[in-house]
């Protein structure tokens, strides 16, 4: 018997399929001070930064994209 596909969204999605990144998270996947990102936020270098509240979100699309591009740094 064929089963029911209920979609790639969970439940109650309001349609937004954004991954947010904490600075808390990337310091940690970079193994990398949390005060080093804040530098680079204040330069200009790195991923585009929300505020939502009081905390600063980075789109997960939006590090792996910087990310990448630094793959030709030395």
């Amino acid at each position: 018997m064929p089963s029911k596909e209920t979609g790639s969204r969970p439940t109650g999605s309001t349609g937004c399929d954004h991954t947010w990144v904490s600075v808390d998270g990337l310091a940690n996947e970079l193994q990398i001070p949390k005060s080093t990102i804040y530098g680079w936020k204040s330069r200009g270098v790195g991923p585009r930064w929300a505020r939502v509240g009081k905390h600063l979100r980075a789109r997960r699309a939006d590090v792996d994209a910087w990310l990448n591009s630094l793959s030709g740094v030395a």
